[in-house]
């Protein structure tokens, strides 16, 4: 009997943690792969709790030259990609950059004109979505954001919600119904699902 193939998510693990562990061992481009893989996410990410775009890519870089500091002392096995999100939140604390989480999220496209081709092939169904969404979204308080956002568009656990956020799982779980609650009374069931489907 043959064994399933791993999920995208399982491999991705498996693929994260033998870069991890070959720049543990010394090798740079390793580390700089990963750099290279979450990065984005990693921005996306801290410029949803700071705001500030100079203040968010200092703490990456500085996350990543101590993460090379400090190879030879970090745990040969981790989760990375949640390790290095708890990673910057930690070192945007440190730099007191977090005030508060922006009200704004998700955060609002670049204000330039959209090309033509851009504009064709926006729908009108797609434009009402996503007017919806972000209404709603807008009910959310910035830690419902925080964890909608964690959950659903960054595929964490609840229990790594709550380590992240050092929240118990059952904080997690209630801010969680809750907005989806918010979420469910704003807008309907269709875009609801949209929005939870991978």
């Amino acid at each position: 009997m043959s064994t399933p193939a791993a999920s995208y998510e399982e491999q991705r693990y498996s693929e994260d943690l033998s870069l991890w562990q070959a720049f543990r061992a010394g090798q740079q481009e390793a580390l700089g792969t990963l750099f290279d893989r979450y990065a984005q996410q990693l921005f996306a990410y801290g410029h949803h709790l700071a705001g500030d775009d100079e203040a968010v890519k200092d703490a990456i870089q500085t996350v990543f030259v101590q993460l090379w500091a400090w190879r030879e002392n970090l745990a040969a096995e981790v989760a990375v990609k949640f390790y290095l999100y708890r990673s910057l939140r930690r070192e945007l604390l440190k730099a007191s950059t977090v005030h508060r989480l922006r009200p704004e999220w998700p955060p609002r496209p670049a204000e330039h004109e959209p090309s033509i081709e851009q504009q064709l092939m926006a729908t009108e169904d797609e434009q009402r979505r996503t007017l919806k969404l972000t209404a709603s979204l807008g009910t959310l308080s910035g830690r419902e954001k925080e964890i909608v956002n964690l959950k659903y568009f960054n595929n964490f656990k609840i229990r790594e919600i709550a380590d992240l956020l050092q929240v118990s799982e059952q904080t997690v779980s209630n801010l969680l119904y809750r907005a989806l609650q918010k979420l469910r009374n704003s807008f309907t069931l269709g875009v609801m699902l949209w929005l939870l489907l991978p």
